[in-house]
């Protein structure tokens, strides 16, 4: 056997001084243990003393609050149907044996006097109503017309302390009458203060100033340091409750179990160092299990999912903290269950029974089984259970271990979610509007109801594609416009806005509402007009009258137009008044318009020089283009506008230059009607010719003949069926009037091309002279 080696001089005062620092570090420990005892006894007596605080200020204030409530009750009854005196003094005197603390009670008529009283026969602790402290809380009832306590009574020649509670009695047709009931404090503590508060506190009624009012004590014990005050809601001056308690005396066992402890202390030094070396080897090997052990239990009181283990047999082994608290039972009674589980429901039995013998036979998969468990209350819940086997240190099989989840909050998502959207179905697919839903990114067809597949011929099962925008989209709020079917010929009034979709990304949202009825409806509406206006223009027909009528019509025509958008926003639920007020203003611009070319007329007629002023040729553009965009769009016409924004202005009549573009654009749009609509091609280019300004207005229709080419701007030569032939005539001479030239050519590919020139005026402040 080999020798341990001697030990050196050195470990041997540190064998030595071990035990005596070890005797040091316990009996401060013990020390330490004793302060933290003491003071954790104190805080718990003061949370105790605390707590009996409040369930005394509540027992105090609900028995005056009772007393005022009776008191209040006989009031009325005074008030309302009168007492005799035998009738009030039996009434109060069942009162005062109820209510020990009530010393007296007292009706008093307005002049002061005492009516009735009970006891008859004032008592020694008794205040009397000629007290300064009741007259003036008479004065305080007919002001606050309520039930009034007055100032704590302390100036009566003995130890007792009063408080008065002075209620109203309402008499109809006599002055106000009181009712004035002195409580003793004293007694009020004695009867609300229940023995077992009154052994541990001192229980005191206090000013806010801190002088005594009332209090309970037992002589025979002394009031310790330790105190606490709570206010109390009784009177104007709000006492407070204060409990002191009273002082431990030390107990001769308590001094020889410190004896016991300084004694063990030795005993100690003796056995530390024969065990030294076998306590560090135990301590080491305990606190490697107990960080082992901790580790385990920590990660499985940490869990949120419920962990069960059971043996080869089906038995419970084992359960954490989760699943007791799942199922709402313990872990002893789950362990100390037989084969049927107490979690098991009884209409589920069996389905339980199924699943936990397919457990047991190891055919769990991946996805787990779900099952309906009950807990202790009886309320069921739903989980999921994920099994597998149980292996130990040794690879052998041992048991089977679960994980159970509580998935009833998300089936009731999933159900309530389900619900929501077969509601948004129902709604969606009742409506008669087209609702379609794309990807702001990609297009792609994200949601859309019946009334959009069958409008645009999408199956009802469609795959996956994308919807291309029928209007330009901006990324502001909702944009309506309108959108003409080329191969349906409908007509579809369209509001599109941005939106965010369930995942977060950026939607287009697009109501789509079939107008065709509606624009068939204003289509026809317009061309009785034109009718009835071709009607009084043939009457009224001559070499001035046609000339007049024919450049009137374009302004009426105009205002025609304003009036039905406006009469279309006035039939919306919610009308845009900006754009209704714009209207009104294009129309007054119209009619203004109209007396102008009346005027023009009749100056030209006399040969007099048009009202020139410098005007920009983009906003007369702009302000034809308003005008003829209603045909544009029936008639399918592809509008391309070009105009150089550096030209200088013109020094022309406007309105004039604006009648000339207007006629020119309209015959043009005419000339295509037979064209393909897909071929409907207008342009109009501004561009600057030297000192000259040269518009071109280009179509792609039928084209004029030589023959025609001729005699197209003579007076009533017309091509059209309904026309007069004044159109072209008086624009050459609007042109010729303004220093220009208008001719016509074939355009090479296919159509023809109007031109004018008029000069332009290089100084942007030119005005007629």
């Amino acid at each position: 056997m080999r020798k341990l080696p001697a030990p050196s001089p050195r470990l041997g005062r540190w064998v030595l001084t071990l035990p005596s620092f070890l005797a040091g570090l316990f009996t401060l420990g013990l020390g330490l243990f004793l302060v933290i005892s003491y003071y954790t006894d104190r805080n718990s007596r003061s949370e105790l003393m605390e707590q009996d605080l409040l369930w005394q200020k509540q027992a105090i204030q609900l028995q005056m609050s009772n007393t005022r409530h009776e008191l209040e009750s006989l009031a009325a009854t005074l008030a309302a149907n009168g007492l005799t005196s035998a009738d009030f003094t039996a009434r109060t005197l069942s009162l005062i044996q109820n209510t020990p603390e009530l010393v007296s009670l007292a009706y008093v008529d307005e002049t002061g006097q005492t009516r009735w009283r009970t006891p008859l026969n004032p008592a020694g602790n008794e205040a009397p109503l000629s007290h300064r402290n009741l007259i003036a809380q008479r004065s305080a009832v007919l002001l606050a017309d309520e039930s009034v306590y007055s100032m704590p009574i302390t100036d009566l020649g003995n130890k007792n302390s009063l408080i008065a509670l002075t209620v109203p009695v309402k008499l109809p047709y006599a002055g106000r009458h009181f009712l004035i009931a002195q409580f003793d404090l004293n007694r009020l503590l004695g009867q609300q203060v229940p023995w077992w508060i009154g052994q541990r506190y001192q229980i005191s009624l206090v000013r806010p100033d801190g002088s005594v009012l009332a209090h309970k004590f037992d002589r025979r014990q002394d009031p310790d340091k330790l105190a606490q005050q709570i206010q109390l809601d009784v009177g104007p001056e709000h006492f407070m409750l204060q409990a002191r308690v009273y002082r431990e005396h030390g107990d001769w066992r308590q001094n020889a179990l410190l004896v016991a402890l300084i004694g063990l202390s030795l005993l100690m030094l003796a056995s530390t160092w024969a065990m030294r070396r076998h306590i560090r080897e135990r301590q080491k090997t305990e606190a490697l299990l107990r960080r082992e052990t901790a580790m385990r239990m920590a990660m499985e009181d940490s869990l949120v999912t419920g962990t069960r283990v059971m043996d080869l047999e089906g038995r419970l082994t084992f359960v954490n903290r989760a699943f007791c608290s799942m199922t709402g039972y313990s872990a002893e009674e789950l362990l100390a269950a037989e084969q049927i589980m107490p979690y098991w429901p009884p209409e589920e039995l069996d389905a339980c029974l199924a699943i936990n013998r397919r457990i047991l036979a190891g055919e769990s998969g991946s996805s787990g089984f779900q099952c309906r468990f009950q807990r202790r209350n009886g309320e069921r819940f739903d989980a999921r259970i994920y099994a597998a086997k149980l292996v130990d240190g040794e690879g052998q099989h041992i048991g089977w271990i679960s994980s159970f989840y509580d998935i009833t909050e998300l089936q009731r998502e999933r159900e309530a979610l389900q619900a929501s959207h077969e509601r948004f179905v129902t709604v969606l697919n009742g409506l008669d509007a087209a609702v379609v839903v794309s990807d702001a990114q990609s297009g792609e067809l994200l949601l859309s109801n019946p009334q959009y597949n069958t409008a645009f011929n999408l199956p009802e099962e469609h795959e996956r594609c994308c919807v291309l925008p029928l209007l330009p989209r901006e990324q502001t709020a909702a944009l309506p416009g309108e959108w003409f079917d080329e191969y349906g010929q409908h007509w579809y009034q369209i509001k599109s806005r941005p939106s965010i979709w369930v995942d977060g990304s950026l939607v287009w949202l697009e109501i789509i509402t079939d107008t065709t009825a509606l624009k068939d409806a204003q289509q026809r509406e317009q061309q009785q007009n034109e009718q009835l206006q071709q009607t009084s223009r043939l009457i009224s027909m001559g070499e001035m009258a046609s000339s007049l009528a024919h450049e009137l019509n374009q302004p009426l025509a105009a205002i025609a137009s304003y009036a039905t958008g406006c009469r279309n926003l006035l039939t919306q639920a919610e009308p845009n008044l900006r754009q209704l007020d714009q209207a009104i203003e294009k129309m007054a611009e119209q009619a203004k318009r109209a007396g102008l070319i009346i005027r023009g007329i009749r100056e030209f007629v006399q040969r007099r020089a048009p009202h020139r002023s410098a005007c920009a040729i983009d906003q007369l553009l702009a302000t034809v283009q308003v005008l003829l965009a209603a045909q544009v769009k029936k008639n399918q016409i592809q509008l391309d506008i070009s105009c150089d924004p550096a030209l200088p202005p013109v020094f022309a009549d406007p309105v004039m230059l604006e009648q000339v573009l207007f006629n020119l654009m309209k015959n043009a749009i005419e000339a295509m009607a037979d064209t393909p609509p897909r071929e409907r091609r207008l342009s109009v280019t501004a561009r600057r010719a030297e000192s000259m300004l040269q518009v071109t207005i280009s179509d792609q229709g039928t084209g004029i003949s030589a023959e025609q080419l001729e005699q197209l701007f003579k007076a009533f030569y017309t091509t059209k069926e309904t026309g007069m032939g004044m159109g072209l005539n008086i624009c050459r001479s609007i042109i010729e009037h303004h220093q220009g030239r208008l001719w016509v050519e074939s355009n090479s590919g296919g159509g023809s091309r109007f031109h004018f020139t008029v000069p332009l005026s290089e100084d942007s402040h030119a005005r007629e002279p």
